[in-house]
């Protein structure tokens, strides 16, 4: 009798980006840049498919996912206020 192999956590065609290249991606740089991009990825509620084999495996994330919650962002902004033409940041009571 033959038992097939458990399913994988992604397909071949899905895209698999390290928590470096997450990091990267996202902007953080530095020697925390792992750690920020682990949190970021924990606040939109992201979890590893898999991890790269070894001891020093990082975490791996479907890079669909990780695009996904990036490009929904609210832009930062200036606490509500909207940029005007040249990028200046502008109120509603700006004239």
């Amino acid at each position: 009798m033959t038992t097939d192999p458990p399913p994988s956590p992604a397909s071949p065609s899905e895209e698999l980006w390290t928590v470096s290249a997450v990091a990267a991606y996202l902007g953080f740089m530095g020697e925390s840049a792992t750690g920020s991009a682990h949190k970021q990825l924990a606040r939109r509620g992201i979890t590893a498919t898999s991890r790269e084999p070894g001891r020093s495996g990082e975490s791996l994330y479907l890079a669909a996912q990780v695009r996904a919650a990036h490009e929904g962002r609210p832009d930062p902004g200036l606490r509500g206020a909207s940029r005007g033409e040249g990028g200046r940041f502008t109120t509603s009571t700006d004239t």
